[in-house]
């Protein structure tokens, strides 16, 4: 997977559009109003929060962008040359400049007025620097307008460039315009390249993947490459140049045999020797595509050479008409007057050049040994591999990917080997070898039809027997409907001959219909009236509860503890029920009379004085208070000596207890502390509700008291308008 994901960048806003997001979400964040009774130190606050929150959100988005944006010098080279091709690595590191110069001078702004704006004597000039500094701040963003939209069109086409990872393994597929790389491409991974019959149909860089080996390759189509000098290649050529130049990878050069796409085999060659710099210390792969076209074998002996010849100093020169020749002299020229020009371009480091050329002018005593194996063409030479294909009758697919693949494996083992980092391996290895214990033999057991199989495949002649299959005796037989599958074959019994008997009609002196009982149903159904009878006995038996009586004392105990437990349960549960809500409800509707209180308080066993002298207190116009009090108190003390409640409690208290309690007044009216806890607890929170239900609520909020207010809703409607806001 690619380490750069250049879709996750986030869109650029226009500098109009940027101007406008800033001011906006500042309006919704902050506080819009002042109050007349403002002192001067809150109105100094409110304009310097104004002007911080537009400084912070600037400074914010300018860092997204340099942020989201790759840093040409922290990146893959062939992700920097390739920014560098499609956008200018110039200009687009002035549009990040510019980014980063903006985000410090609007800091620097924002300091300044602030700094001001605290030294505010007045609404007006704590009003008139808000507006100044908001103003300046607005017109360093309108001045990023062109490098704004410059890096909004960057966003927009690196996001749809596709996801390439340079360290991973890959095929490169190049050559002229054409030959057939997009149709290959097709072939081998799912990517749905363009094909059309005309040149630069490719005009970038294209990926795909595929299995191999149980691994995962990507693969490159590159747009075509021209013979011509690196001054003159155009962005599209540039593309696949950079690709080839920056990527470890196994280069599949097409040339096409056909000449259909309009350039001669020589031609194709001498691309492939102009740019074979490129190619150092990476696996070549030469295809010759479109032998559908023509074959391998149809090729003329000076194209086969012409072929053989790709890594020698000279070329075959090719044959040519007398307008051609001259065509050809004028070329050479033009490329003899930009060599000068050209040896100071080539990408990658300065010696390049100087590697490419020893490369380039190495002398190889090789020669390729023409064969034609099952309709590929092959070349004996292992540095250079040489395979014929054609993507239209899918031939020889097969054999690029294998060797293509295999090169490179080869190739980056052997880089591993080479490392330093293989020795410390190496080091961390043991290979344990085991010794021989003793003088016998161990031989490997072989079964012995395995040995007689692999005698009879020695054989001349041989042919594998095959199997027969259920379908094969099926059509034999008639096909299906009238062939019937044999299930007694996969029998398992004692001895193979009893698979094929008929079940017979007497075993032992005995009929099978004497086997056969004519009352079966009657006494199938007797015996589902007897399990229905049995089930209802149980269930009935479940239903009843358990006597006491049949339980011991150990058993009793045990119930006892089981029903207390279930209780509780029950308790806690209804509890948790009712908790927050009054456990006694009460009805206000309820009223008590005088006879029903009397009733009670005999039942109760106690006498209605109290409630005879409460009486005659109520009905008395002149409260007497301590009189009344003393005479009633001392009553109550004679009769309650002798009461009984109950069964045989009785109340004898002393004259010093009949008088209750007094209340605490640090209680308010509460019984106790812990009732007076309770209620304090219940008024932070009744305050907390309220607290919570304003507290989203800021100065900056809009609000509207009153939504339909009566002076407009109220009598006949006028000629004006009925907007009321």
């Amino acid at each position: 997977m690619s380490h750069y994901n250049f879709r996750k960048i986030r869109a650029v806003l226009p500098s109009k559009q940027f101007v406008d997001n800033v001011l906006n979400k500042t309006q919704r964040r902050t506080p819009t109003v002042i109050r007349p009774g403002f002192k001067i130190i809150r109105i100094r606050d409110f304009y310097i929060r104004k002007v911080r929150t537009v400084q912070s959100m600037i400074h914010d988005k300018f860092g997204q962008i340099l942020d989201d944006f790759p840093d040409l010098n922290s990146i893959h080279p062939f992700y920097s040359d390739l920014l560098n091709i499609l956008y200018d690595r110039d200009h687009y590191k002035i549009a990040l400049g510019s980014m980063s110069i903006s985000r410090n001078i609007v800091d620097h702004i924002a300091k300044h007025y602030i700094s001001q704006i605290k030294y505010g004597d007045s609404l007006f000039r704590c009003k008139t620097l808000k507006r100044a500094a908001l103003g300046r701040l607005c017109t360093v963003i309108r001045k990023q307008k062109d490098s704004l939209s410059y890096l909004e069109q960057v966003r927009q086409h690196l996001s749809r460039y596709p996801s390439i990872d340079p360290t991973t393994r890959t095929l490169i597929i190049t050559g002229y315009p054409n030959v057939g790389k997009s149709s290959f491409m097709n072939t081998i991974t799912r990517a749905n390249v363009d094909v059309q019959p005309y040149p630069f149909t490719t005009k970038s860089l294209f990926v795909g993947h595929f299995d191999y080996d149980f691994q995962r390759w990507q693969c490159l189509d590159t747009p075509g490459i021209l013979d011509h000098p690196l001054i003159k290649r155009n962005t599209i050529e540039m593309q696949a140049i950079t690709a080839l130049a920056y990527i470890k990878s196994t280069i599949l050069f097409f040339i096409d045999i056909s000449e259909t796409c309009g350039y001669s085999i020589h031609q194709q060659v001498t691309l492939f020797r102009s740019i074979s710099r490129l190619f150092v210390g990476k696996p070549i792969v030469l295809v010759l595509s479109k032998i559908d076209l023509r074959k391998p074998n149809e090729l003329s002996q000076e194209e086969r050479k012409i072929i053989e010849c790709v890594w020698d100093k000279e070329l075959p020169k090719e044959t040519f008409s007398d307008e051609e020749e001259e065509n050809e002299n004028e070329k050479e020229k033009e490329e003899l007057d930009e060599e000068d020009e050209e040896k100071d371009l080539i990408i990658g480091q300065e010696n390049d050049e100087s590697l490419g050329m020893a490369l380039f002018n190495r002398e190889l005593d090789w020669e390729i040994d023409w064969e034609l194996k099952d309709g590929f063409l092959m070349a004996s030479d292992e540095r250079v591999k040489l395979v014929a294909i054609s993507s239209k009758g899918e031939m020889g697919i097969a054999k690029v990917i294998e060797q293509s693949c295999d090169l490179l494996k080869s190739e980056r083992v052997e880089k591993k080997v080479r490392s330093s980092e293989m020795d410390k391996n190496l080091n961390r290895l043991h290979v344990a070898i085991p010794e021989k214990r003793d003088e016998f033999e161990r031989p490997p057991n072989i079964p012995k039809s395995i040995l007689e199989m692999r005698e009879k495949k020695k054989q001349k002649g041989y042919v594998k027997p095959k199997k027969t299959l259920s379908r094969d005796l099926e059509k034999q037989n008639g096909g299906y409907g009238k062939y019937d599958i044999d299930l007694r074959k996969e029998w398992i019994l004692e001895n193979e001959e009893w698979k094929d008997d008929i079940i017979p009609e007497i075993w032992e002196g005995k009929n099978i219909a004497d086997f056969i009982d004519p009352e079966i149903e009657r006494k199938l159904d007797e015996l589902e009236k007897e399990e229905e009878e049995i089930i209802r006995k149980m269930e009935e038996a479940d239903s009843q509860e358990m006597e006491v009586n049949d339980l011991n004392q150990t058993q009793e105990k045990m119930l006892d503890k089981i029903r207390e437990k279930k209780m509780l349960k029950i308790l806690k549960k209804n509890r948790e029920k009712t908790r927050g809500r009054k456990s006694i409800p009460t009805n206000k509707n309820t009223k008590k009379s005088i006879s029903s209180l009397k009733e009670h308080l005999k039942d109760m066993g106690l006498p209605d004085l109290p409630l005879k002298q409460a009486k005659k207190r109520h009905l008395k116009t002149k409260r007497g208070r301590e009189k009344l009090r003393k005479g009633m108190m001392k009553e109550l003390h004679d009769t309650q000596k002798e009461v009984q409640i109950g069964q045989g409690v009785v109340l004898n208290k002393d004259r010093s207890r009949v008088r209750s309690r007094s209340v605490d007044p640090r209680y308010k009216g509460f019984k106790d502390e812990t009732q007076l806890k309770l209620a304090r607890k219940i008024a932070v929170k009744q305050f907390e509700k309220k607290k919570n239900r304003y507290m989203p609520k800021g100065e900056g909020d809009r609000s509207i008291v009153t939504y339909r207010p009566k002076h407009l809703f109220s009598g006949k409607r006028g000629i004006g308008s009925a907007d009321w806001r």
